[in-house]
């Protein structure tokens, strides 16, 4: 009969027995965190749920206290510099913020040394428009437009920007746009961007939320590429451009009356991308009158990168161009001095050019520009230079 373990075996059941542990410990280490982040998870539920109760409870005797932001310092609970008792046994935050958004509390609070965000505040569906708020338009908490169009409230109907010159609308200024249901969910960032545009918060996606786009944006910058080479390309080298053909060989060629492109708000995107399909194919489509030959400055080479990016940038059309214009009441800021001051550019205000390409096609030779100096849009040769700026929906 066989007694003990030979050194061997003694060895291989250290060997396994450390295997489990290495297996055993995280597991068990792993289930010790996550019970203590639930418990503190819990001790904040509880906490906002009394908070919630005690603001109530002083509502009663004080009905006009309609509170919007509290604060929590050394446990104590202030809300809009009213300090509430909470009435709470066990586990209270050190300090955090609490915003209440139709009576419901949202907060970020530090508990045990520990920061917790529950949900950031979605913005109403109803109630303020955010026209003129910046959008962030990624998702990195960074301003990459201006609202200019909320679909969330009125439509427009038959809207009308200028006037140019003598005071007459150049060209049909015009733009209409319908509210919507179904929107996504955005929240408010309590930061301020300060820009061209003014100081204003950032408005950004809720994550994980679905619907139709709610707003319309303007970048805040004029679209230029940098210098760089095209293997692809026998004259390979490219300049940094700042403006751009619209679409240099098509002058004449193109559709009319206009087939691939519409002057409506709310048909950029679907224009840019018919625009770039056409020009990849060298402008042979159904009804272009012969094949349009690419030229290395025409714009539509250069933005595809921005069309094609999770924010689907694209070239505003005739009617968004005109949205935008008549929300910032931009004939208003530029004028003759601010045109000399600023080295040629109407920028005076928001930092725009003087004229820029639509993704709107106007007839066999012109497409649509707005032009800031005349007030109003216009037909620009699509063999003549035009600043860029793109928009998004999001």
């Amino acid at each position: 009969m066989k007694k003990g373990f030979t050194l061997i075996e003694l060895l291989a059941v250290i060997v396994i027995l450390a295997i489990i542990a290495l297996i055993a410990v995280p597991i068990v280490v792993n289930i010790i965190n996550d019970s203590k982040k639930e418990s503190l998870q819990r001790s904040i539920d509880l906490y906002v749920d009394h908070a919630q109760k005690a603001i109530t409870k002083y509502q009663m005797t004080h009905p006009d206290f309609n509170p919007k932001e509290c604060t929590i310092e050394d446990k104590k609970l202030t809300c809009d510099g009213t300090e509430i008792e909470v009435e709470m046994k066990g586990q209270t935050p050190q300090s955090g913020t609490i915003t209440i958004v139709d009576n419901k509390l949202y907060y970020d609070v530090v508990l045990e040394g520990k920061k917790y965000i529950l949900e950031v505040p979605p913005i109403p569906a109803t109630g303020e428009d955010y026209k003129g708020y910046y959008a962030d338009v990624d998702g990195d908490g960074e301003a990459d437009g201006v609202i200019y169009a909320d679909l969330a409230h009125a439509s427009r109907e038959n809207a009308k920007w200028g006037p140019g010159y003598n005071n007459q609308y150049i060209n049909n200024g015009e733009y209409s746009y319908e509210a919507l249901e179904d929107l996504k969910e955005y929240t408010i960032s309590k930061n301020k961007h300060n820009g061209k545009f003014g100081e204003k918060e950032i408005i950004s996606v809720k994550p994980g939320s679905s619907g139709n786009s709610r707003f319309y944006v303007m970048a805040l910058e004029d679209f230029t590429t940098e210098a760089y080479t095209d293997p692809n390309d026998s004259n390979n080298n490219y300049p940094a451009y700042t403006t751009y053909y619209w679409y240099k060989n098509a002058y004449g060629k193109m559709p009319s009356p206009v087939k691939d492109t519409s002057t409506d708000f709310g048909t950029g995107y679907t224009n840019t991308g018919n625009m770039i399909r056409i020009w990849n194919n060298n402008g042979v489509e159904e009804g272009w009158t012969t094949g349009a030959t690419q030229d290395k400055r025409d714009i539509w080479k250069h933005i595809k990168d921005k069309y094609n990016s999770k924010e689907k940038w694209y070239i505003p059309s005739k009617g968004e161009w005109s949205a935008f214009a008549d929300y910032f009441g931009i004939t208003s800021n530029y004028d003759t001095g601010s045109y000399v001051a600023n080295g040629g550019n109407y920028n005076s205000t928001y930092g725009l050019s003087s004229y820029y390409w639509s993704s709107s096609q106007g007839n066999a030779f012109y497409s649509w520009s707005i032009i800031f100096d005349n007030g109003g849009m216009d037909y620009g040769i699509v063999y003549g230079n035009d600043y860029v700026r793109l928009g998004a929906t999001f």
